[in-house]
C-alpha cells in the first residue's frame, strides 16, 4: 500500500509541476505583452487557447494516471474480495491471481494458501464422514441417534430394513412420538436420566413376528462431560434365542426319550423279580417288552451318536461312485413288508442316468428314513409315489404321500431334533425323533439341498437335490 501511495503522489506532483510551469510561462508572456504594449489581440487569443489546451491535457493526463494507478491498486483487492466471498459461501476451490510480490500480491498468496488448506480440511472431513456413514449404514446392528432435545437425527439401514420403516417416519421427530415400543422409550428416558449406558433384552413385535433384541442406550458426552444426545444400538438375538430354546428342548426331550424306555425296563424287571418270572406267559411277554425297549433305547443312542458325529468338523463321507437306482431299490426292499402290512402301494419312476458321487451307506440312510416316514404317516390303503429324475448337473429325488400332512407353522421345525408332528404315532412306531435331523445333516454333507411341502390331510412331499459331482 505504501508503494502504490508513493506512485500516486509522484504522478500528482508531476502533473501539478507541469501545470505550474505552463501558468508561469503564460503569466510571463501576459505581463510582457502588457508592459511593452506591442501584443496583438490575435497573440492574446492564442495564449488563452494554449492555456485551455494545456489545462485540458493536464486534466486528462491526471485522470488517466489516476485510473491506471487506482486500477493497479483495486484489481488485486477485487480478486481477493471475490475469493473471500467464495470461501465464505463454501467454495474452497476458488483461487485468485497472485500479482507482484507487493502487499496485494502477499494478500492474494495468503488467500490461496488459506483456500488450499480449507479445501484439504474439507476433503479430509468428507472422507471421514463417508467412512463413518459407510460403517453405520453397513453394520449388522440397528442404530438410532437422538439429540438433547429428543429429536431423532439418524436411523441406519439395518434398523429400517429390520423394522420395515422409512426414514421420514423417524427423522427429526421426537423419539417418544416416532418409536412405537414403550420398552425402548423407557430405556431412552433412563439413559437421559442417569447419563450412563443402559442395556436390556427386549422382545418386540415386527409385523406378525416376535423378535428378540439386545438394546443398548449410551449417552453422548462432549469434552466438558455435558450430555449431547443418546445413541441406541439394536442387536438382533432372535437366532441365538432360538438356538438356546432348541438346546433346552433337546435336553428336555432327550431326557424324556431316555427316561421312557429305562422306566419300562426297570418296571418289567422288578415285576419279574417280584415273582412274575414263575409264570411262563408273563415271563415271555415281559421279556419281549424288555427286548423291544432295549432295541428302542439302542436305536436312540445310536442316532444320537450319529448326529453328534455329523455335527463335528472332522466328519467325513466315503466318497465313491453311487448308483441311486440300486440304493433306492434296496431301501424299497427293506420297507416292503411294512408297506404290504398297511396295504400301501409304493410307485417309483426312474428317469435318466442316476450316477452321482457320494457315500452309498449314508445315502441309503437318507432314503430309508424318508420312505419309512412316508409309509408310517400314510393311512392304510394309501399310496406313496417316488420320482427320481436326472437334471443337468444334479439328480432330484421326490417322494410324495397322501398321509396326514404337516401344518405350515410346523414345517420350519420338522428338522429339529426330537420334534414330532404326531407324537403318539411317532413313538408308537418306534421312531426316535431324530430321523429328519439326520437326513438334513447328511444331505448338507453331500452338498445337496432338501425341501418340503405339505398340506394337512392331503399329504407331504420331500424333494432332495444331489449334485452329480463333488463340489470342492
Amino acid at each position: 500500500m505504501k508503494r502504490f501511495r508513493s506512485r500516486f503522489l509522484n504522478a500528482q506532483f508531476v502533473i501539478l509541476f507541469l501545470v505550474f510551469s505552463i501558468l508561469v510561462v503564460f503569466i510571463g508572456n501576459l505581463f510582457e505583452g502588457i508592459l511593452f504594449d506591442n501584443a496583438s489581440e490575435e497573440a492574446l487569443s492564442n495564449m488563452w487557447l494554449t492555456l485551455i489546451l494545456s489545462f485540458t491535457g493536464a486534466f486528462f493526463i491526471n485522470v488517466y494516471l489516476s485510473l491506471r494507478i487506482s486500477n493497479q491498486l483495486t484489481k488485486p483487492l477485487e480478486g481477493a474480495l471475490n475469493v473471500a466471498n467464495e470461501l465464505a459461501s463454501g467454495n474452497f476451490k476458488a483461487r485468485t491471481y497472485e500479482y507482484k510480490l507487493d502487499e496485494t500480491g502477499q494478500l492474494s498468496h495468503a488467500l490461496n494458501i488459506l483456500a488450499r488448506n480449507l479445501q484439504n480440511m474439507t476433503n479430509s472431513y468428507e472422507i471421514q464422514q463417508n467412512r463413518l456413514m459407510t460403517l453405520i449404514e453397513n453394520m449388522d446392528s440397528g442404530l438410532i441417534l437422538i439429540d438433547t432435545k429428543g429429536h431423532i437425527n439418524l436411523v441406519n439401514r439395518f434398523y429400517k430394513e429390520t423394522f420395515h420403516i422409512k426414514t421420514e417416519e423417524y427423522l427429526d421427530l421426537l423419539y417418544y412420538e416416532a418409536l412405537p415400543y414403550r420398552e425402548i422409550i423407557r430405556l431412552v428416558e433412563e439413559t437421559l436420566l442417569v447419563e450412563q449406558t443402559v442395556r436390556k433384552q427386549v422382545e418386540l413385535q415386527v409385523g406378525i413376528e416376535m423378535r428378540h433384541f439386545d438394546v443398548s442406550g449410551a449417552p453422548i458426552l462432549n469434552h466438558d462431560e455435558k450430555l449431547k444426545g443418546v445413541v441406541l444400538v439394536f442387536h438382533d438375538i432372535t437366532e441365538l434365542k432360538k438356538l438356546e430354546q432348541m438346546r433346552k428342548d433337546f435336553v428336555a426331550n432327550v431326557s424324556h426319550e431316555l427316561k421312557t424306555p429305562v422306566t419300562s425296563l426297570k418296571g418289567f424287571a422288578e415285576t419279574l423279580l417280584d415273582g412274575a418270572m414263575e409264570n411262563k406267559a408273563f415271563r415271555t411277554r415281559f421279556l419281549t417288552i424288555i427286548l423291544n425297549e432295549s432295541d428302542r433305547l439302542q436305536s436312540l443312542i445310536q442316532d444320537l451318536l450319529d448326529l453328534s458325529k455329523m455335527e463335528q468338523k472332522h466328519f467325513a463321507l466315503n466318497w465313491q461312485d453311487v448308483d441311486l437306482r440300486e440304493v433306492i431299490d434296496d431301501c424299497l426292499l427293506m420297507t416292503k413288508s411294512k408297506a404290504d402290512k398297511k396295504g400301501i402301494e409304493v410307485e417309483i419312476t426312474y428317469n435318466g442316468d442316476l450316477q452321482i458321487k457320494g457315500d452309498a451307506n449314508r445315502l441309503k440312510q437318507v432314503f430309508l428314513n424318508l420312505i419309512a416316514n412316508s409309509i408310517t404317516y400314510t393311512p392304510e390303503e394309501g399310496s406313496v409315489t417316488i420320482f427320481v429324475n436326472e437334471e443337468k448337473d444334479a439328480v432330484q429325488f421326490t417322494i410324495s404321500d397322501n398321509g396326514i400332512g404337516i401344518r405350515q407353522e410346523e414345517l420350519p421345525r420338522i428338522f429339529e431334533r426330537f420334534y414330532r408332528v404326531d407324537r403318539a404315532r411317532s413313538r408308537n412306531s418306534g421312531g426316535t425323533g431324530l430321523g429328519l435331523a439326520i437326513v438334513k445333516h447328511l444331505v448338507e454333507a453331500h452338498q445337496g439341498h432338501i425341501a418340503v411341502n405339505s398340506q394337512p390331510g392331503e399329504g407331504t412331499t420331500f424333494v432332495i437335490t444331489l449334485n452329480k459331482e463333488r463340489q470342492y
